[in-house]
């Protein structure tokens, strides 16, 4: 199901019920498209947020961590200079489309109330959200701005006036009487109702034909919320309100919508902020990336053609040894190896003699024996480049956001790339690695990022204790700390690993482990590479639930 107009309702109500007459303490917003407001309700901070992103646009209470950025974006200047502590009035919802409309009340420099409504249009990539002046109906500021040029519709800049989208003329069912839709499809349910989308429709298609009516349907997303993610029965994994009938199985339940929002959209969007925060990184590590596997290749096709340099050798032997045979001019001669009394034909060059001739063939013999060392140095030199880039690159894919910036310096003590001059805001020092408790009670520590695989793993950790990594796949450094490990805290650290590895979203990942006494890391090594002897090998699922419960 997507965040249909019926999601919004449910949605909507949610709100209603946790935030109204709550107060806005803070207002942030930490990435392009999407913005966090803090509102203090029932003696709790919330954190409400709007998104406009293309695709995951959307409006929950999020239990997220968000990062404030250093500067404030033009858009939260205004939101702040107009809607701090204004007080939550209410949430709306425009009839059953997929806009929320956000009440507020707040007071002027001069102590005058004024009120503005905060506006969230779903819309995909047209998605955007407004602060309107409720008295004159303009808009005082949005998300993002779009020229007349690009959208002759309506205005969509400060001060214009604001306009709904373009209507669907469509019925809201929740404020239609009952009628008989017996013989409708799901596909004429969506031409004639709004904001129902296709899983909703299907559902509702299913209900009216076990005789169920359309208020019946409907009086289920008002008192029948079961927020919950399934296969719908194309298989696809799907988060729903109530509980579908439409649905197949790992049916997944939720405390609440939002709750369900923060799980079905985890890896989704923070995949999305960090390709946002790191997107000239990757790029410029993606060139290098490409270079070096060429180069790789080369040096490998390099090395192939030295096979031949003992067959020059022998050439350059036989001509010595059957000199006396060799005729000035000839272009080629037929003498038998004998090292194993079989005819060989060798190429000659006319305009040389015969002295010359096994020279030459000599000459490319050493030649092609003095590069070999310099190949292979640098095949290992770049092969060694190879796997970090990627290990970089794949720890991107299952770290979280706030572990990115670990990565950055990384790469510039890794000399990737450059420090940037201005530094407007003073990192926090953050603690090294992720802690976990297995359920036996062993303790479990998880590097981040490669320096903080070779803290942990060659200066931090006790040489009795367990390394786990996933075999032959970029992934953390998990450190289990205890030198007897149970089966199940072996299985657990073993999860673990898998899970932050680029194999997380894979079955029967194979996980290596061995005591850190067996692991070494070579003089002039990359970060985060070691080589170890001696391991188990144990094959785990990388399951979410199962690493979120074992975190402290």
């Amino acid at each position: 199901m997507s965040f249909d107009g019926m999601f919004t309702h449910a949605m909507v109500n949610e709100l209603n019920q946790n935030l109204r007459g709550g107060r806005i303490s803070k207002i942030q917003q930490p990435f392009a498209n999407e913005l966090i407001l803090t509102v203090r309700s029932n003696r709790k901070n919330r954190q409400l947020l709007l998104s406009a992103h293309p695709s995951y646009a959307r409006v929950q209470i999020t239990n997220q961590p968000f990062a404030n950025p250093a500067k404030p974006s033009t858009f939260v200047m205004s939101l702040r200079k107009y809607i701090t502590s204004a007080i939550v009035e209410d949430f709306r919802q425009l009839n059953n489309d997929r806009v929320v409309l956000i009440d507020l009340s707040a007071k002027n420099e001069l102590g005058d109330i004024h009120g503005y409504t905060l506006i969230i249009e779903i819309m995909a990539r047209h998605s955007n959200i407004f602060l309107i002046n409720k008295e004159t109906g303009k808009i005082i500021d949005l998300i993002k701005r779009v020229s007349p040029e690009n959208n002759s519709f309506r205005g969509l800049l400060p001060g214009d006036d604001y306009k709904l989208p373009p209507a669907q003329n469509k019925i809201n069912p929740f404020s239609t009487k009952a009628e008989n839709l017996s013989e409708m499809s799901a596909a004429d349910i969506r031409k004639k109702f709004e904001g129902i989308g296709l899983d909703t429709s299907a559902e509702l298609e299913q209900t009216i034909a076990k005789g169920n009516s359309l208020d019946d349907f409907l009086n289920r997303y008002q008192n029948e919320i079961h927020p919950n993610t399934a296969n719908n029965n194309k298989h696809k994994l799907g988060f729903f309100p109530i509980a579908f009938s439409n649905t197949t199985t790992e049916v997944s339940e939720y405390p609440s919508l939002s709750d369900l929002l923060d799980n079905y959209y985890l890896d989704k969007a923070r995949l999305d902020r960090i390709e946002q925060q790191t997107k000239s990184i990757t790029h410029r590590l993606g060139i290098i990336l490409k270079k070096d596997k060429s180069k790789v290749k080369k040096l490998n096709k390099q090395l192939a053609a030295t096979d031949v340099m003992n067959k020059y050798n022998l050439y350059g032997e036989l001509l010595t040894t059957y000199m006396s045979k060799i005729q000035h001019g000839s272009s080629s001669i037929t003498l038998t190896n004998y090292y194993n009394n079989e005819d060989v034909t060798i190429k000659l060059n006319p305009e040389y003699s015969p002295s010359l001739n096994a020279q030459s063939y000599y000459k490319k013999y050493r030649k092609l024996q003095n590069s070999i060392p310099h190949i292979k140095e640098q095949l290992e030199i770049t092969t060694n480049e190879v796997n970090y880039l990627e290990s970089v690159l794949a720890s991107l894919e299952y770290v979280d956001i706030e572990d990115v910036d670990g990565i950055v310096d990384e790469l510039i003590d890794s000399g990737y790339i450059k420090k940037k001059r201005k530094n407007a805001r003073k990192k926090r020092k953050k603690k090294l690695g992720e802690d976990f408790k297995t359920t036996t009670g062993v303790e479990i520590v998880v590097g981040k990022n490669n320096l903080e695989n070779d803290q942990l793993t060659m200066k931090l950790s006790q040489k009795n204790h367990y390394w786990f990594h996933v075999k032959d796949i970029p992934g953390s450094h998990v450190i289990l700390k205890t030198s007897d490990p149970d089966e199940t805290s072996i299985t657990e650290a073993a999860t673990i690993a898998a899970y932050y590895s680029k194999a997380r979203d894979s079955s029967k990942v194979p996980v290596d482990y061995v005591q850190i006494k067996h692991i070494r890391k070579p003089n002039g090594a990359k970060p985060g590479f070691v080589i170890f002897e001696g391991q188990k090998t144990v094959l785990v699922d990388p399951e979410r639930k199962l690493v979120a419960d074992l975190k402290e």
